[in-house]
């Protein structure tokens, strides 16, 4: 070949590459969840399956807060500086007051009663108005865990007014602090990566999370005991920027759709047995598993609830329609 030729062929075959790269769509996903979730694991298969698919897509997984600290992921989805995350009810109420009954405690009776609210028509609804009044598309639901409440030292707790006084943390936004109250404790505002330093060193009392949560962060460590409040049944998002996604192509959207029910009925069968193994491991470790009076927390909360007028906000009929789904 000629040198000019050659020289033309060069420069057409990086002309090429160029446009190649500049063509790929990047997506980043943003978590709160430890990188040996359930949830982290849900969102890699994510990846692997649209990458496999679709060689112009790029997909990064950025889990532990480590891309965008937690509270923060919704508006930067909303802003158009991140392109997926995994928000929480307790996010979506602070701008959808209407929606505050999915973040009350003891609303979902388990697991199984969750996902099958968020797959009938009252998912539907929901995933609709988050999608018009705040452009974010909810791809699926997946089962973040059964939160409990995890104290560091040895109180004896049975009742909701044994709590009183204890500082948890919770994470930010003024509807768990209400949650925290509901139980009897004291609110401490905290991103979870602030939460094992602060328990080590008693700046907090406790913090609730579901089992497995408390163990893959390593709370457990700095933890007495464990009460089983199954307070709270929690649903965690797989989330999309409204904006970004309309502007993909049918394909790409159809796969996203699919991936996410994949991922997330993995992540809910995971999720399930890891929150009995860690359990487990909590007895192995010598923490103290104390069984409460559900009653007690059901009733006070329900209180709470009443006084600070919260109910009155939620969209009418919506807990009773939640509660006939079998």
């Amino acid at each position: 070949m000629k040198p000019a030729f050659a020289l033309a062929a060069a420069l057409l075959a990086a002309t090429a590459f160029v446009t190649s790269a500049a063509a790929q769509t990047e997506i980043r996903i943003s978590t709160a969840a430890p990188d040996v979730s359930p949830l982290s694991d849900a969102f890699r298969q994510m990846k692997a399956r649209m990458e496999a698919k679709f060689k112009d897509l790029k997909v990064s997984v950025h889990t532990a807060s480590s891309l965008f600290r937690q509270g923060t992921e919704l508006p930067a989805l909303q802003r158009g500086n991140l392109e997926m995350a995994s928000p929480v009810t307790f996010e979506i109420e602070a701008q959808l007051p209407e929606y505050g009954a999915f973040s009350a405690a003891y609303l979902f009776r388990d697991a199984d009663h969750l996902i099958k609210t968020f797959r009938s028509d009252i998912g539907a609804e929901f995933v609709k108005d988050v999608a018009d009044k705040m452009g974010i598309v909810i791809l699926d639901t997946a089962y973040l865990g059964t939160r409990t409440v995890n104290l560091r030292g040895d109180k004896a707790v049975a009742k909701p007014t044994d709590l009183s006084g204890v500082k948890m943390r919770m994470p930010p936004g003024p509807a768990f602090q209400m949650l925290a109250k509901a139980l009897g404790a004291t609110a401490v505002s905290m991103p979870i990566t602030e939460v094992y330093l602060a328990l080590k060193t008693g700046a907090i009392d406790a913090q609730d999370n579901p089992t497995n949560m408390t163990r893959d962060w390593k709370f457990h460590e700095v933890t007495g005991q464990v009460i089983l409040t199954r307070h709270l049944v929690q649903p965690v998002f797989i989330a999309i920027a409204r904006p970004f996604f309309d502007k993909l192509p049918a394909d790409q959207q159809a796969e996203l759709r699919a991936a996410a029910r994949e991922a997330a009925d993995a992540q809910i069968a995971k999720t399930l047995k890891d929150e009995k193994d860690a359990v487990d491991t909590f007895r192995g470790a010598g923490i103290k598993i104390v069984e409460p009076d559900i009653a007690a927390f059901r009733a006070a909360v329900m209180e709470q609830y009443r006084q600070a007028g919260l109910m009155e906000k939620w969209k009418p009929g919506l807990v009773a329609r939640i509660d006939a789904v079998k």
